[in-house]
């Protein structure tokens, strides 16, 4: 089998921390054929890792994982682009998802203002008007530089901490944005039973599949072997593509939960992507 990672996030991401020659670096060394960069709801490392792919041994699949909700819990899906994203994505991601985030972030900063932490929403528009980083790490920067959080790990503990919850678009509405811009829709950790995003079985994920769904990440740390060979079941009676990953975003001590340390078989991801 050739392996592919198919979940991996850059510093594009406001909770991850890797460099993206990082993960191109260790894909090579661990004989990964492909890897997939699928940050949050931003497509800023792409460029990069085509770029990259020219100086290193593993084929590039451009990515995305974009934020969701499906019967008003939240939800992702997994986006993959053979040759880059359409420029319709970006209009999507601007309309439907970055306008969210702005209500989060919004949300989020009254808390900490409740909290007596002396930090403004005047702060955040302008650390996403200078652009120096992805708007999608807007927040983290500026909680960053204000001292509020020192790292990726103590951010995310505020984001639950915090409880401020709000519903981003439902899958079926993801799923034709993703096919408008040329790429597959795939259902992310579909197992991953954290009591924050969806846990989808046969007939959630049968309803997405009338939707246009067009797969299941099947591998995913996440995930135990009986629930791998439930999601192959399901993914092959409904003819869905079977992807996987590491779902990487800062260093870990679990092996699976780095690059290549969870996979999926790359052909048979391309020979539906070629289909």
């Amino acid at each position: 089998m050739r392996r592919a990672d198919l979940h991996v996030h850059t510093h594009a991401s406001s909770d991850a921390s890797f460099d993206p020659e990082e993960v191109f670096s260790i894909a090579m060394a661990r004989g990964l054929t492909a890897v997939t960069f699928s940050d949050h709801d931003t497509i800023d490392s792409i460029a990069e890792g085509q770029r990259l792919s020219t100086i290193y041994d593993v084929t590039f699949l451009p990515g995305i994982e974009i934020t969701s909700s499906w019967r008003g819990i939240p939800a992702h899906v997994l986006g993959f682009f053979r040759d880059g994203p359409l420029p319709s994505l970006e209009g999507f991601l601007a309309d439907e998802i970055w306008s969210v985030r702005r209500r989060y972030s919004v949300a989020l900063l009254e808390y900490l203002q409740g909290k007596g932490t002396k930090v403004t929403i005047a702060e955040y528009d302008a650390e996403v008007k200078a652009q120096e980083h992805s708007e999608s790490t807007a927040l983290y920067r500026l909680l960053l530089k204000k001292g509020v959080v020192s790292n990726q790990k103590e951010f995310m503990a505020l984001r639950e901490e915090s409880g401020v919850r709000v519903l981003h678009p439902p899958v079926p509405e993801v799923i034709p944005a993703i096919h408008e811009a040329g790429g597959i829709a795939v259902v992310a950790h579909p197992g991953h039973d954290t009591g924050v995003v969806f846990t989808f079985d046969e007939e959630n994920i049968a309803a997405l599949a009338d939707e246009g769904l067009d797969g299941v990440e099947v591998f995913h740390p996440a995930h135990t072997e009986a629930q791998e060979d439930e999601y192959v079941r399901i993914s092959d009676r409904l003819g869905l593509v079977k992807t996987g990953g590491s779902d990487m975003h800062i260093p870990r001590p679990e092996p699976q939960k780095m690059v290549g340390g969870t996979y999926c078989d790359w052909d048979g991801v391309l020979q539906y992507l070629e289909g």
